[in-house]
């Protein structure tokens, strides 16, 4: 084969699997109406007590609760100040709160940063567990982010991802 031909090849193949990665993560999260998690109660009244903990956004139904009070503002990273995330309190529609980050000393600005593009995420907070959905310019492809929260105050936060490998704590700018 000749060199075009193995390049328009390439980019259909990638294409492709773009799209089909794109349609397995959109049924992601929409979990049967019977199935439960090991760690869910069933009340009385058919309700769950507890809700369904998976890799995958998980789409409420109903009410959404209010955004972490605590939570929602600017934050700086302690051991980097140029990394900074800031948590807003307007929901997304599907169970979570918007938020965005940026690395200032990877010379990104928060001005550089897209609306819901690449710098944003989705969150959410349920006790100890802190629940980071990136998101590219596409929205379409979520890459979870789950971390333990192990100090949480008006002022800070540390929390540690739930592989064990990274912890980062932020301070309330």
């Amino acid at each position: 084969m000749n060199k075009p031909t193995v390049i328009l090849l390439t980019c259909v193949v990638m294409v492709g699997a773009a799209i089909g990665a794109a349609v397995w993560l959109s049924g992601q999260g929409k979990e049967h109406p019977e199935a439960k998690d090991s760690r869910s109660e069933e009340t009385e009244s058919g309700e769950m007590t507890n809700e369904h903990t998976t890799n995958s956004i998980v789409f409420f139904e109903g009410e959404m609760p209010p955004a972490d009070p605590l939570m929602v503002g600017r934050w700086a990273n302690n051991e980097n100040q140029g990394w900074h995330k800031v948590y807003y309190d307007d929901d997304d529609g599907e169970g979570h709160y918007w938020g965005k980050e940026w690395d200032e000393t990877d010379d990104v600005q928060e001005e550089d940063l897209n609306y819901h593009g690449n710098g944003w995420f989705r969150w959410r907070k349920s006790n100890d567990t802190l629940y980071e959905y990136s998101t590219m310019d596409f929205r379409d492809v979520p890459i979870a982010h789950i971390y333990l929260v192990s100090a949480y105050d008006s002022m800070n936060i540390a929390v540690r991802e739930t592989n064990g490998r990274s912890q980062y704590s932020f301070i309330k700018e």
